[in-house]
């Protein structure tokens, strides 16, 4: 499916760690050749069969082949310049790293192709690249243990009852689909379209009252993220009046306990649809808590369509399979990915842990977009992924500043 999607997305994720102090560079790649000998799908090439696609894996590969370190006046600069670039499914490796070294920092950056897994599992591929440098630091062995089972969708499927596996199993209904075709407002392609993660942060003070106010409403933190989204689009798109439906990621892994057997993809749809957003953030916030009820109580929630894409991959060859997929599905035009916490701890390199980090999606292509965000340190980042113009910047950095100043407004009401 990954692979289909480059239709709509660059299908690299991005992952940022900012440090005060100097990371080895020699034990840094020692980790990563530790590490990248465990997970088979980090050093092949797709082979894209007609038939039945695979991975052909590589055993000839060297650090030369992901690892970049750099020495730089611009950080910022050298940063962008290497998260926006998108990792080929068609190279020896499928993710890149990068040690880029400031006057006051380190930064620790990683892009990886989303066919081998998702942000959940990047998270773990980066932590256990932690765990092994730390490690050989300490040791001189930079050996870790690594998750290796299936990377199959049959997963989800394994802890439930006989019959509730059976019902599962017969959810074929489309949830792609929707009712009105409602996009991002992009402007004219005068300019050149560049690849950019356009980024804003929210404090770590907003963010905790945020959550006590959320809190004494019986509001999530998503809730209120989601009702804050929906408010900047309203003020942004024209929906004509219509329902705006916004698809939220969802992790399917709570199906297996919280952890995929092996590094996958295990993430579903949890739509979420408003005809208008009320008169303030906490009408909003009560309006999404609704329209989301259903869902939270369905026990099935994400794993609709999946019997039906297990259907087409299994009975068509890959090329009449992506023909047929394509006929059904509708890629969101408008998504949100709530990629979740990074705890400073888990990441720690050494004696140093990161005082900053963030994730973010693929880079969307035009008419697509989507919100991402994950929390450090109770900070939340905000990210777009979006190839656009030097104007259509601009346009969603403002969106973004719509979207974190209903969030203060909701912390300091009155």
């Amino acid at each position: 499916m990954q692979y289909l999607f480059r239709n709509y997305y660059d299908r690299t994720m991005h992952a940022v760690y900012r440090f005060r102090g100097r990371i080895d560079e020699e034990a840094l790649k020692k980790a990563y050749m530790a590490v990248l000998s465990k997970i088979d799908v980090l050093h092949s090439t797709f082979a894209k069969n007609p038939i039945r696609p695979y991975w052909e894996v590589n055993r000839n590969y060297t650090t030369e082949d992901f690892f970049t370190y750099a020495e730089t006046d611009d950080v910022t600069g050298s940063l962008d310049r290497f998260i926006t670039r998108e990792v080929s499914p068609f190279g020896k490796v499928q993710f890149r790293a990068a040690l880029i070294r400031g006057a006051d920092e380190d930064v620790w950056a990683v892009i990886c192709n989303h066919m081998c897994f998702d942000g959940s599992d990047l998270r773990y591929f980066n932590m256990k690249v932690a765990e092994s440098y730390t490690k050989y630091l300490a040791t001189g062995d930079a050996d870790v243990e690594i998750k290796t089972g299936t990377r199959s969708a049959d997963q989800v499927y394994s802890k439930m009852s006989e019959e509730d596996r059976k019902h599962a199993l017969s959810l074929y209904k489309n949830v792609s689909t929707v009712e009105n075709k409602i996009t991002f407002p992009f402007g004219a392609d005068d300019e050149t379209l560049r690849p950019r993660l356009i980024l804003r942060k929210y404090p770590a003070a907003d963010f905790l009252k945020t959550k006590a106010r959320g809190k004494a409403m019986g509001a999530t933190v998503n809730d209120i993220i989601v009702a804050a989204y929906f408010r900047a689009l309203f003020d942004t798109v024209d929906t004509g009046g219509k329902t705006l439906t916004v698809p939220c990621m969802y992790d399917l892994r709570r199906y297996v306990g919280g952890a995929s057997e092996g590094l996958t993809n295990m993430i579903g749809f949890m739509p979420c649809s408003l005809n208008y957003v009320g008169k303030d953030m906490d009408e909003t916030v009560e309006l999404v808590k609704a329209a989301l009820k259903p869902a939270k109580e369905d026990k099935f929630t994400g794993l609709y369509s999946l019997p039906l894409l297990k259907l087409a991959y299994k009975i068509f060859p890959q090329v009449l399979a992506e023909f047929a997929i394509k006929l059904g599905y509708t890629n969101p035009y408008i998504g949100m990915s709530n990629i979740g916490l990074i705890n400073p701890a888990e990441f720690r390199l050494g004696d140093f842990e990161p005082y900053d980090a963030f994730y973010s999606g693929a880079i969307k292509f035009k008419p697509y977009m989507q919100l991402a965000l994950t929390t450090f340190s109770n900070e939340i980042t905000f990210s777009i992924g979006v190839r656009v113009t030097d104007k259509e910047q601009l346009v969603f950095e403002n969106f973004l500043k719509k979207v974190t100043d209903e969030l203060y407004s909701f912390a300091h009401a009155e």
